[in-house]
């Protein structure tokens, strides 16, 4: 009966999305249980579906790549495992979140905008994403010291998704500064859970290579701080893009 109940509180929350003037769905974010593996794949393909016009491509490097996110935010120790979580450089653990790094076009960015759309009414896992490059146009449209005050206070929440980290160019806005760096600063002294995405910065597709072109652009300290705030994971294969 338990069961029953947790599986039917989960998809409430993803009906929810689709209709929020459905009686049940204040109930269903309230009460809603964390959900399992099979419960957390029925709605990630549903979503998967919905914002890309097509189904999830199953295939040994697809699944291998969303296994590692799957176990992540089930938070179940089988996440330890993933041949895709990077254990040489620092020590994975749930309170850290998730930097992602891998070719481009394979599934990085795609993966986690359908879990935020997944998780957008459980309270637990849900977060907000932005594009990096995003984040710096939107700063420099602020005209004055309380909208740049207020723009960085928006992002102060605990969970917070930034996509194509290092891309971005500095910000200017009556000086050059250097947005991401000052948000995933302010995240790590705040302690709070920061996804991200970044593309391999060579051919070479080494993890120390692009992590050490993260400090180049950010600098030492930032660099320094990655590995407190991350579990670095690598998505492999080729693009999935037609």
């Amino acid at each position: 009966m338990m069961r029953q109940n947790k599986t039917q509180n989960f998809e409430q929350i993803y009906k929810a999305m689709s209709n929020p003037e459905n009686h049940t769905a204040e109930n269903a974010k309230k009460n809603a249980n964390a959900p399992t593996k099979a419960e957390l794949w029925k709605v990630f393909t549903k979503v998967f579906y919905q914002k890309n016009g097509k189904e999830f491509l199953k295939n040994e490097q697809t699944l291998n790549n969303l296994e590692v996110l799957f176990y992540y935010f089930l938070n179940d120790p089988k996440f330890f495992e993933c041949k895709n979580l990077v254990t040489h450089l620092n020590e994975p653990n749930f309170n850290k979140g998730l930097l992602i790094i891998g070719g481009v076009g394979t599934g990085k960015t795609v993966y986690l905008k359908a879990f935020e759309t997944v998780f957008k009414h459980y309270t637990p896992l849900r977060f907000k994403g932005y594009s990096s490059k995003l984040l710096t146009s939107d700063y420099e449209k602020c005209s004055n010291a309380m909208e740049k005050d207020y723009f960085f206070k928006d992002l102060n929440r605990k969970r917070l998704f930034i996509d194509d980290i290092g891309s971005e160019k500095n910000a200017s806005n009556y000086g050059i500064v250097d947005v991401v760096g000052n948000i995933l600063s302010n995240r790590y002294d705040n302690k709070q859970i920061t996804y991200a995405t970044m593309n391999f910065i060579s051919s070479s597709h080494s993890v120390e290579e692009t992590l050490r072109g993260l400090g180049e652009r950010y600098g030492h300290r930032v660099y320094d701080r990655l590995f407190e705030m991350f579990n670095i994971v690598v998505f492999t294969g080729q693009s999935l893009r037609k």
